[in-house]
């Protein structure tokens, strides 16, 4: 989720009824009969903030004799710190989110609802109503634990006008990673409003690099379901971290550490000095907003060394354990992750539906507006990898990132970071 500047609690209060001790076991409850304050924990921009306010809005319409308390902190760091913090003194929200590589903490400690046991009384929503890749990295020894709210993927967001302006030909579906570095270094000698135009940009991620070790042929790990140490530096993988590194230290066609601290991809895509960029469907409302009619622009998968890859960007939406109210705050699940709060944040197009029927719907695929190729997220589904889940995950691809990030920039080798990171994440797993 992304992070907006301010802080703010919405409730929608219109009463306090308690539901019996029946009512607690969380299956599906009758409209106009939950009552009871639940509490929801997000972390969002201003778009996407509206949205849940929406959704809560539409909830409350429902289930009148319900509170919800809307939550939300801003900075992602923040969030999770409050999150974790929540945890420890034994008062966590009701629901919150997370991405789906970072809810295995609470999920070890038997902190979290697991919610396919809930949904198999549902009458909203079925596991075969959504996307399986999105589905399997949330169970958690065997059980369906947190629900996908979105099944996000990186693309190559482009700029058509500058293609066009050097007469190169757009990216196609089965675009190669040869045929990326070619046209990425025909930008080279082209300006805009006096200052240099990159070929290529974007986070700086395991996330963002990942894709291409996995079409190269190479892991990040050893074993994914139960991984014992990373695999970055086998043959297959480190090759495709360096070809990668290669775009900025040796080809010089995306921006060096200074350009980026300057003026961050997105901006520089924004402002029209970025002919590719990468990233998930989540900066899609920012570049409609940002760009609007400036110039045309739209989006490809990334271009491929062998087999075409692609890497999930999913959120779940979670249940604590220690919920006093679960069959109030179940309700309020089923409205988020079923058909009517996917349709919802799937009209502000900052994410991909994991329900099918909302993912095929106009909500999401939205003819006329940018990007005019949104089917490629639909199309990158069954290429989708997740990374590891697991207890550390999170520790070791903060370790990870700031490894390669040190030879994307040139400040070290990429055999120097291996070492660093083979020693530094060993106890981890």
């Amino acid at each position: 989720m992304k992070t907006l500047k301010s802080h703010f609690i919405l409730s929608a209060i219109t009463g306090l009824t308690l539901l019996t001790a029946c009512a607690n076991n969380a299956a599906t409850p009758t409209p106009n009969t939950i009552g009871g304050k639940v509490s929801l924990y997000v972390s969002a921009d201003p778009i996407e903030a509206k949205a849940y306010g929406d959704i809560v809005a539409a909830f409350n319409k429902n289930n009148p004799k319900a509170e919800i308390e809307l939550i939300n902190v801003p900075n992602g760091g923040d969030y999770r710190k409050r999150l974790a913090a929540d945890f420890a003194a034994g008062a966590p929200a009701d629901i919150f989110f997370l991405n789906y590589q970072r809810y295995a903490p609470y999920a070890n400690k038997n902190q979290l609802e697991p919610l396919g046991d809930l949904m198999m009384r549902s009458s909203v929503i079925q596991e075969a109503d959504f996307y399986e890749p999105a589905l399997k990295p949330l169970r958690w020894k065997g059980k369906l634990t947190c629900l996908p709210i979105n099944i996000s993927s990186s693309v190559i967001y482009y700029n058509k006008a500058l293609f066009t302006s050097i007469g190169a030909p757009t990216p196609t579906k089965d675009w190669t990673w040869d045929d990326m570095v070619a046209v990425a270094q025909r930008f080279s000698n082209l300006k805009v409003d006096g200052q240099r135009v990159f070929g290529f940009g974007g986070e700086v991620s395991i996330f963002r690099v990942a894709p291409y070790i996995w079409s190269n042929g190479g892991e990040l790990v050893d074993n994914a379901d139960n991984p014992t140490q990373l695999t970055l530096d086998t043959p297959a993988a480190s090759d495709a971290i360096q070809k990668w590194a290669d775009l900025q230290t040796k080809l010089g066609v995306a921006p060096t550490a200074v350009d980026d601290k300057a003026e961050d991809a997105a901006t520089r895509f924004i402002n029209g000095r970025l002919a590719m960029y990468m990233d998930s469907r989540r900066i899609t409302p920012t570049f409609r907003d940002a760009i609007g009619s400036k110039f045309d622009w739209d989006v490809t998968p990334p271009p491929r060394h062998n087999t075409p890859s692609a890497i999930l960007h999913s959120d779940a939406v979670c249940m604590a354990a220690s919920s006093k109210n679960k069959a109030a705050a179940w309700a309020l699940i089923e409205t988020l992750v079923g058909p009517q709060g996917q349709t919802i944040l799937a009209d502000i197009g900052r994410t991909v539906p994991s329900l099918k029927s909302v993912a095929t719907s106009k909500s999401f695929l939205t003819p006329g507006a940018k990007p005019a190729n949104s089917q490629v997220w639909l199309e990158n589904i069954p290429k989708l990898r997740a990374v590891p889940v697991t207890v550390n995950w999170p520790d070791i691809e903060t370790q990870i990132n700031k490894e390669i990030e040190g030879v994307y920039y040139g400040r070290q080798s990429l055999t120097d970071a291996l070492k660093t990171l083979n020693s530094a994440t060993k106890p981890l797993f």
